[in-house]
């Protein structure tokens, strides 16, 4: 997972912004609370033998070593705690005692952080690059894709499919404009699946009837897989997850992805969506 960006005020944070705060961010809370410890020990046991430039040194180090962990605060959204940390570095408390109120008030605002942990056969899923000739050719169903993955490295599996079947929709209409699919009440992109797949059937049987040759082969059997599997698409998951029929668990929903993205590739070597009309 990625590491985590500063939050502004005002931001509205989605699921995904929260979630790419890795662990190492809490450790590093940890490190710096333990360099601040160190530094003030130093102040306050030599406080009254050292002389000005050494006490001011440690002092120097303290306030660094506060900084840090502002920072800190800052990255992973800690804001009860950076305020508290950031009034310590200008007005350093004086005894370990006010040290570890402060420490104990960043622990209680970590405490009521939700970390949301992936393991490694799921984060895999998380923000997932795809093959360049998908990402080209697909772009809109490629972002369709990039949530579907989201949903199933953080365990929403069912979202997960329906975002998959989004993105499969998002073929099948490329399909029927490929073969030149047309209703003469509706545009393309408000027919249903079904009326879609059935024209682009009719389609590809009248291509029986070209002459032989290579040419015909790998479109005759291109353009049929496709419409095939667009259908399998539609029966076995499409419907069922739209019109809340069943509910994914892990396993089916990795398949459901897994498949979906290795039709994409395929169809991404002869098809590609549309540019939108200016």
């Amino acid at each position: 997972m990625g590491g985590a960006r500063r939050v502004r005020p005002g931001e509205l944070w989605s699921l995904w912004n929260m979630i790419t705060v890795t662990g190492d961010k809490y450790v590093r809370v940890g490190t710096a609370i333990h360099a601040i410890k160190a530094a003030f020990l130093l102040f306050e046991g030599g406080d009254q033998i050292w002389p000005p430039q050494k006490r001011a040194e440690v002092i120097e180090e303290t306030k660094n070593a506060l900084a840090v962990l502002i920072d800190i605060c800052d990255e992973i959204g800690l804001s009860r705690a950076r305020d508290l940390v950031a009034h310590a570095h200008d007005d350093l408390p004086q005894t370990t005692r006010e040290f570890d109120l402060l420490f104990r008030a960043v622990m209680v605002d970590i405490e009521r952080t939700v970390f949301l942990f992936l393991p490694d056969h799921l984060a895999r899923y998380y923000e997932i690059i795809f093959p360049s000739v998908v990402t080209i050719a697909f772009p809109m169903a490629s972002k369709e894709l990039v949530w579907a993955g989201n949903s199933l490295a953080t365990g929403s599996y069912t979202a997960s499919v329906f975002h998959s079947m989004r993105a499969a929709e998002i073929g099948v209409r490329v399909l029927g404009h490929e073969l030149g699919v047309e209703f003469p009440d509706k545009p393309l992109e408000l027919a249903e699946w079904q009326n879609i797949l059935d024209q682009c059937d009719s389609i590809v049987g009248k291509m029986k009837e070209m002459r032989r040759g290579t040419e015909k082969d790998e479109k005759l059997g291109f353009y049929s897989q496709a419409a095939i599997q667009f259908r399998y698409f539609k029966d076995a998951w499409r419907v069922r997850v739209a019109h809340a029929r069943e509910t994914y668990e892990e396993k089916p929903a990795i398949r459901v992805f897994d498949h979906t993205l290795e039709f994409f590739e395929t169809l991404a070597t002869r098809l590609k969506e549309p540019r939108p009309s200016v």
